[in-house]
C-alpha cells in the first residue's frame, strides 16, 4: 500500500470515528500516521510567509489524536496542549526573515513543533488528561529538539545532493574542467 492509500484509509477511519475496538498497538500506529502527515504538511506550507499558517493543521491533528483516544477536543484541552508551545511561535516567525538558513531552520522548526505537539497530545490523551503541565513541557521539548534536528539534517543532505547533481551537470556539459569539478565537489562534501 502506498502513502496515498494509507492516509486515505486513515482519514476514512478518523471520519467514521469508531476506535472502541482498537488495540493500543493500532492506536499507536494510527497516531504516528496522523502526526507524520501533519508534520509533513505543516512543514510544506510553512514556506508561505503567512504567520502561524500551520496552526489549523496542528489543531486538527490534536483533534484527530483525541478522536483515536475517544476524547473530544474541548477548550481545556486546547489551552493545556497549545500553551506548551507558546514561546516557539515568535521564534519561528523571526527565523523566516533569514534567507536560506531561515528557510531550513523554519521548515525544520515547524516540522519539529508539529511532531512535538502531536507527541504531547498523544501522551496527554493516553494518560486520560491527568498529566502535569511540566511533564507535557518536558515531552514537548524533547521531541521538538529530536525532530527539528532530524529535519534539518534531512534538508541539508537534500541541498547537498542537489548541489552535487548541479555540479555534475556542469561537468557533463563541459562547462567546467575535471580539476574544477573535483575541487568544487570536495568543497561541497566537506561542508557536511
Amino acid at each position: 500500500m502506498n502513502y496515498y492509500d494509507e492516509y486515505k484509509e486513515l482519514i476514512q477511519k478518523l471520519v467514521s470515528g469508531d476506535f472502541s475496538q482498537t488495540t493500543q498497538q493500532e492506536r499507536d500506529a494510527t497516531v504516528t500516521k496522523i502526526i507524520h502527515a501533519s508534520a509533513l504538511t505543516s512543514a510544506a506550507i510553512s514556506i508561505i510567509p503567512v504567520p502561524m499558517i500551520e496552526t489549523p493543521i496542528q489543531i486538527t491533528m490534536v483533534r484527530g489524536i483525541g478522536k483515536v483516544y475517544e476524547q473530544e477536543l474541548d477548550e481545556k484541552v486546547v489551552l493545556e496542549i497549545m500553551s506548551v508551545i507558546g514561546g516557539n511561535v515568535l521564534l519561528r516567525q523571526l527565523m523566516r526573515l533569514i534567507p536560506y538558513v531561515g528557510f531550513v531552520m523554519n521548515v525544520s522548526r515547524v516540522y519539529g513543533t508539529t511532531w512535538a505537539i502531536g507527541s504531547t497530545a498523544e501522551y496527554y490523551f493516553k494518560h486520560n488528561r491527568e498529566v502535569e503541565k511540566e511533564e507535557l513541557m518536558r515531552i514537548f521539548k524533547t521531541v521538538l529538539k529530536q525532530k527539528t534536528q532530524e529535519k534539518e539534517q534531512d534538508l541539508y543532505e537534500r541541498h547537498t545532493e542537489e548541489r552535487l547533481a548541479e555540479l555534475k551537470k556542469l561537468f557533463d556539459k563541459h562547462l567546467i574542467t575535471q580539476e574544477e569539478y573535483e575541487q568544487k565537489r570536495e568543497t561541497i562534501i566537506s561542508e557536511l
